[in-house]
């Protein structure tokens, strides 16, 4: 389960759509941080939430498929409100976590994988243009059945400013029980001025249907930082295909 976020956070209308995509990514939704692993080939999911941070608002569409052993293909698709600066946002993504990269270590199991990612944006003064690119060196850990930690190293560049962040998110996930996940996460960057600060998140899914269909919510806010937490409410389906 992946998407293509790209881990950037800023309160501001203008880049409300990075805010999205700050705020969806997943070790398979609700989490942020991507995890290390694909959908089944033939296999496709379709994961959607509301984020509302204050009076800025976004409704997301992450479809993902798996299209080879280890290959995943993924999107997503924001529809912004308020639309006076910025009307929606869409990203593209290519996971790979190839098989003979797993390997077994004394803390447990480690997958580990690579993501190729890009995000555009069209605002409403102007058509589609490509914002942001990046990559994201994937790894997960299982220590213990009802415990993984899943780690993200990477960049992003920001096309505009020609600015180039280095990346990293941990999330450490519980399953209490079979039809309970809950989690807590950190993303941060070393470019902070463009790419905001420190961003924490801490939220859990619900399976109504076990590893099929789940509700989730997730509650995230930029350390030392007063503006509006950001809350996305969402689903994630799971296991489409012939």
């Amino acid at each position: 389960m992946a998407t293509l976020t790209m881990n950037v956070y800023s309160p501001a209308p203008c880049v409300m759509a990075l805010m999205v995509f700050a705020g969806s990514a997943h070790a398979g939704r609700p989490l942020a941080t991507d995890d290390a692993a694909t959908a089944d080939p033939g296999s496709c999911q379709l994961e959607s939430w509301v984020v509302r941070a204050g009076s800025n608002r976004a409704l997301v569409l992450a479809p993902a498929c798996g299209v080879a052993a280890g290959v995943e293909l993924d999107a997503e698709y924001a529809l912004l409100h308020p639309q006076d600066v910025l009307r929606d946002a869409a990203g593209l993504a290519v996971k790979w976590v190839p098989e003979g990269w797993r390997t077994l270590s004394p803390a447990g199991e480690v997958n580990f994988g690579l993501k190729l990612a890009a995000v555009a944006e069209r605002r409403a003064s102007a058509g589609w243009s490509g914002t942001q690119t990046g990559a994201l060196a994937l790894a997960t850990l299982k220590p213990h059945d009802e415990w993984v930690v899943h780690a993200n190293l990477g960049a992003a560049r920001a096309r505009q400013s020609g600015t180039t962040a280095t990346l990293f998110n941990l999330a450490v996930a519980w399953t209490p029980q079979e039809r309970a996940l809950l989690f807590i996460e950190t993303r941060t960057n070393n470019q902070r001025r463009l790419f905001a600060g420190t961003v924490n998140t801490a939220g859990g899914r619900w399976w109504l249907l076990q590893d099929r269909f789940g509700l989730d919510l997730t509650a995230s806010r930029e350390a030392g930082a007063t503006g509006a937490t950001l809350w996305t409410l969402g689903f994630g389906w799971y296991g489409l295909g012939p």
